[in-house]
């Protein structure tokens, strides 16, 4: 506080605390970087949906409940919980997650941030089979390529510059790209 009674000193206003992490209150990411990394999960929605159309409706209802939950419920434990809520963010999310949750003061991100990388995972992993049987190894390494383009842009150039540094996907990812001259 400053001295006169009842105002915040400014330099008090532009940081706020999530998870132990102090964070400057505006976003770090431009319009730009919310729309790149949106658009790269556009393939793999296509290539997942296709893939599995083809081969297991079954396996595809899974899969598309598991994106689901990354879509929306998670965003309630993750990006209604964020510093950043209401700003463009890393992905587009900032900005539509006010239009589905409250703001969530005062809450832990961790939980939501290890379940997106457990459903990310399987979103991967549960056509990997179907790929391979579908179109062999020339499928399986678009399929690869397109979640590696995702994983690679979002961590390149959102996650580079996020100050949440306990998340686990921007660790892994600040710990690839240090290593990539």
């Amino acid at each position: 506080m400053s001295s006169e009674a009842g105002r915040k000193d400014p330099a008090e206003e532009s940081f706020v605390v999530q998870d132990g992490v102090r964070c400057p209150t505006r976003a770090p990411w431009s319009a730009r970087v919310s729309t790149l990394t949106s658009l790269t999960f556009v393939p793999l929605i296509l290539l997942g949906f296709y893939v599995l159309v083809q081969t297991s409706v079954v396996k595809l209802l899974v899969w598309l409940l598991l994106f689901g939950c990354v879509a929306y419920p998670l965003r309630y434990l993750v990006c209604a919980r964020c510093p950043y809520y209401g700003q463009r963010c890393s992905t587009l999310f900032g900005v539509t997650v006010p239009r589905m949750f409250k703001k969530q003061e005062g809450k832990s991100m961790r939980l939501g941030l290890w379940l997106d990388v457990v459903f990310s995972l399987l979103l991967l992993l549960i056509p990997l089979p179907d790929v391979w049987r579908l179109g062999g190894f020339l499928l399986l390494l678009l399929w690869v390529g397109t979640f590696a383009l995702l994983m690679g842009t979002i961590t390149r150039i959102a996650c580079s510059v996020c100050p949440l540094t306990f998340c686990p996907i921007g660790r892994a990812g600040r710990a690839l790209w240090s290593r990539v001259p």
